[in-house]
């Protein structure tokens, strides 16, 4: 059987959550990924059924999201999603303010644009606090968010006073909250709008593939209100119902053959697609299709790129979908771990002035494509 190595790069033990050596093949156009645990052994899993659609991805990186820090505020939410990274814990209290200040305050200057994250941002009610200190710091403030408070006009308009840059909003499939809560959430978009406040995204996780025809019909309802519009399928991170496992390029056919089947325009638009991301157009909106990897799937040269986090204590800053695996082991199944992260995935200032252009793979070796024999 021959078996083309594409590249080498990194992963993480599924187990231990070890940080370890791993190469990156195709076998029957299927993508694999091989790696060794030193404690647990040899693994190979399937990273996506469809190899050629994967060599098709673009391979780009944009310089706005290289300069994007999401800091966490609070471990508390007023919702509880079928799937959730964070898993909120409603009866602590709140990270300490100074704690907050300090990590928005002794991260690297590049990092201009810092995200509110939580769990739930709007439920901390020094929120503006936070939002008035990020300004004093000569950063752009932003919010990824529910939405569920943005119903409330007069919260959007102390949002508006207090200068939001931007705001991210996980909508979601009516399903997940019931119709009320998501009544409540398209009437918070209407208040942003109404308000002026630049909505950047309106997201959707899928509880069931069977709700996507409903949620695009939702998206092209909503049309301009938001810059774009993302839509995934859950992954084994944090709280995830028991479902099969789900692939970037299957979720790309499938929203494809709806829009074939309802005569709607797809466009493919240049952006910065990797194995986790797609960006498209449809009658003209754009649709960002995600599919996370997890802890057995995840190949750290697609995540040399921002948005950046710090939710790991202890550990330096890198991509958003690698520290919230991390996360989940330390914080919500109390694993310790057992190394660093590779040099080469923190986050580097030199790259955030990376314009939307083609990655290179700095690969171990010279070779671009070699060929073994058998696995």
């Amino acid at each position: 059987m021959i078996v083309l190595v594409m590249y080498k790069s990194h992963s993480l033990c599924h187990i231990c959550y070890r940080h370890i050596e791993s190469e990156i093949v195709v076998e029957d156009n299927k993508r694999f990924i091989l790696k060794q645990c030193s404690e647990h052994g040899e693994f190979k899993i399937l990273q996506d059924p469809d190899a050629e659609f994967c060599e098709k991805l673009e391979q780009k990186t944009n310089k706005v999201y290289q300069k994007i820090l999401m800091v966490e505020t609070t471990d508390r939410c007023n919702l509880n999603c079928p799937h959730c990274y964070h898993v909120p814990k409603n009866d602590v209290d709140d990270l300490k303010l100074d704690k907050v200040y300090s990590d928005i305050k002794n991260s690297p200057k590049e990092l201009e644009n810092i995200i509110l994250a939580g769990a739930e941002p709007t439920v901390r009610k020094e929120m503006f606090d936070i939002i008035d200190y990020i300004k004093k710091d000569n950063r752009k403030p932003s919010i990824l968010t529910n939405g569920v408070r943005l119903n409330e006009r007069k919260f959007v308009e102390a949002l508006r006073f207090h200068k939001v840059e931007t705001l991210l909003i996980g909508l979601n499939h009516w399903s997940y909250q019931g119709e009320k809560v998501h009544e409540k959430q398209l009437k918070g978009i209407e208040n942003c709008i109404a308000e002026g406040i630049f909505v950047y995204y309106v997201g959707y996780t899928l509880e069931n593939l069977e709700h996507m025809e409903e949620v695009l019909e939702e998206i092209q309802s909503l049309g301009n209100k938001a810059w774009q519009y993302r839509i995934r399928a859950g992954s084994d991170i944090g709280r995830s119902p028991d479902e099969p496992r789900f692939f970037l390029s299957d979720h790309v056919q499938l929203i494809k053959d709806i829009c074939d089947r309802k005569g709607w325009t797809w466009e493919k638009e240049p952006a910065d697609d990797n194995l986790y991301h797609y960006m498209v157009k449809i009658n003209g909106i754009t649709h960002r299709i995600i599919q996370w990897s997890d802890p057995k799937t995840i190949d750290m040269e697609q995540l040399q790129c921002g948005p950046w986090c710090d939710f790991v204590p202890g550990k330096p800053v890198t991509n958003f979908l690698h520290q919230i695996m991390l996360r989940d082991a330390v914080v919500n199944e109390g694993y310790n771990l057992h190394d660093t992260v590779p040099t080469r995935y923190l986050f580097q200032p030199e790259q955030v002035d990376y314009a939307v252009t083609e990655w290179t793979w700095k690969s171990w070796d010279d070779s671009k494509v070699k060929q073994k024999k058998s696995i």
